[in-house]
């Protein structure tokens, strides 16, 4: 064979990057190693892969396109091979790239991977964080082979397994007046300083709850940061909502926080596990989606307390 599986990796990594050098920060690999992994393929192909721009990265031919789809397939399959051969081995081989939406990222993600890099001792699980629509973007363009992500504005192409729904909650300073209380209706923090959590789709949702009560808030700041939001109400600039309650109840610089409740009817997001639906899934990512089921549930959430 006139090319390896390692040169055809350095070629996906530099199409789905956009960038030598973003690609070698990725995967952590030198510039000139991928450039010359992508100058050998263009030889042995006899066709140019990419456009180079200056000072702005590079995009792929339509070629070029056309030949990392079938070279993302190719690595697939010889993933898929090692994990099969593992499989007869009693033992789990391979890699899985594992997206996870931005708030619950550095909650959830640590304690799940951990756990089942320890259970899977062969399997290499690698980690990125993106908004909805940048996991979603990822997985269409096979940059990643699962999602942990919420239920939000899923097309027919994504399949979701629902694991849990989250509550949403208001998020306090410790030594709010509103702190005690068993829970708090929206109405009354119509006149209170409002902190959002401005990621897109999440906006639209946490906007959704007050719309429901026909209420507006008093937005006095936006973050696109699960840390500034904890820190700005940890310091009373303001009260906020969330999904996500991480078991630490303080900010990062020590101040304590406090979850309470919303009363009345308030719609949560469905955590969940999304994938592409027309394509057949490595044992790996089978294996890896089983764990999420088992790890994540009603009961318990890796990271996460329950109200």
């Amino acid at each position: 064979m006139q090319f390896t599986l390692k040169q055809l990796a350095y070629f996906v990594a530099a199409g789905e990057a956009g960038s030598i050098l973003r690609a070698a920060e990725n995967i952590h690999v030198s510039q000139p190693s991928i450039s010359n992994a992508i100058a050998h393929l263009e030889d042995v192909f006899r066709v140019q892969l990419f456009i180079r721009h200056h000072a702005r990265g590079m995009s792929l031919t339509t070629a070029g396109g056309q030949i990392m789809e079938q070279a993302q397939a190719l690595l697939r399959d010889a993933d898929e091979l090692h994990s099969f051969a593992g499989k007869l081995s009693d033992q789990v081989f391979g890699s899985i790239n594992v997206g996870c939406f931005i708030p619950l990222a550095p909650i959830v993600t640590p304690e799940l991977c951990h756990g089942f890099m320890q259970s899977n001792q062969s399997v290499e699980v690698n980690v990125s964080e993106g908004n909805q629509a940048e996991l979603l973007s990822k997985l269409k363009m096979g940059a990643i082979d699962l999602a942990l992500t919420y239920d939000l504005q899923l097309e027919s192409d994504i399949a979701f397994t629902e694991l849990v729904e989250l509550k949403p909650y208001v998020l306090l300073a410790a030594d709010h007046p509103f702190a005690g209380e068993a829970s708090i209706a929206l109405e009354s923090l119509a006149d209170e300083r409002f902190i959002l959590l401005d990621l897109p789709l999440s906006d639209a949702y946490f906007m959704s709850l007050f719309d429901n009560h026909n209420l507006k808030p008093k937005i006095c700041a936006r973050t696109h940061h699960i840390e500034v939001q904890r820190a700005l109400v940890a310091q009373g600039y303001g009260y906020s909502l969330g999904n996500v309650r991480p078991v630490n109840q303080k900010s990062l610089d020590g101040s304590p926080l406090t979850y309470v409740p919303l009363s009345g009817f308030n719609p949560g997001l469905t955590l969940g596990i999304a994938t592409l639906a027309n394509i057949r899934k490595t044992i790996v990512v089978d294996i890896f989606s089983q764990f999420c089921r088992a790890q994540i549930s009603s009961d318990k959430i890796p990271g996460m307390t329950h109200l």
